[in-house]
């Protein structure tokens, strides 16, 4: 796992996975995560956006089909069940 110390990032996107933060501060950056490992230590997000990915976005939409959690804003709801017989 790549370490990542003291670092201020503002205004970017940044990829998670795969990195552990370490006394970070991101501000006002959109935070993507894919699914993979990741940590942080003493590290602070200020007015930042969360992005699901790839098997990350597919587990949310997932749980939201089951109805065991809602969809995080921007993500569309769970599909209207379709007919499974004649009218």
């Amino acid at each position: 796992m790549q370490v990542i110390e003291k670092w201020a990032p503002k205004g970017e996107t940044i990829y998670m996975d795969g990195k552990r933060y370490l006394n970070c501060i991101f501000t006002e950056c959109k935070i993507v995560y894919g699914g993979g490992d990741v940590m942080w230590e003493n590290t602070q997000f200020i007015n930042c956006q969360l992005v699901f990915d790839g098997a990350a976005q597919r587990t949310i939409a997932y749980l939201t089909n089951l109805g065991l959690m809602k969809p995080p804003a921007g993500m569309p709801g769970p599909a209207a069940p379709s007919s499974s017989g004649p009218n």
